[in-house]
């Protein structure tokens, strides 16, 4: 196994997609419930967008799997969303999301 140092890894084009993967798969996923909560049409495309996302996340996983050991999963509430380890003990990426005071934190 090679030794896993997250900043660089999350510096790596690697690193930079699977980010971009995370942060826009909480979006899809936030337009989609909206668009369940409406009863909107657009929820079937908002739907297959998810999976996208899921998809890709899963690829990105199991590469972190083989290559370094870790098992992240994909975690969000409403105070944040990221890839955390099934004790959340290490967190490979956090985002909290907008408090009241409109600021956002990035771990």
């Amino acid at each position: 196994m090679m030794k896993f140092d997250k900043e660089k890894f999350l510096k790596t084009d690697f690193g930079e997609e699977l980010e971009l993967t995370i942060r826009c798969w909480d979006d899809a996923l936030e337009k989609r419930r909206k668009a369940r909560c409406n009863y909107d049409k657009e929820y079937g495309c908002w739907d297959r967008i998810c999976q996208s996302y899921q998809d890709k996340w899963e690829v990105f996983k199991l590469a972190i799997q083989q290559f370094f050991g870790i098992t992240y999963n994909f975690t969000r509430t409403d105070e944040y969303f990221g890839l955390v380890t099934e004790d959340e003990k290490d967190w490979l990426l956090k985002v909290e999301r907008e408090s009241e005071s409109g600021g956002v934190e990035d771990d």
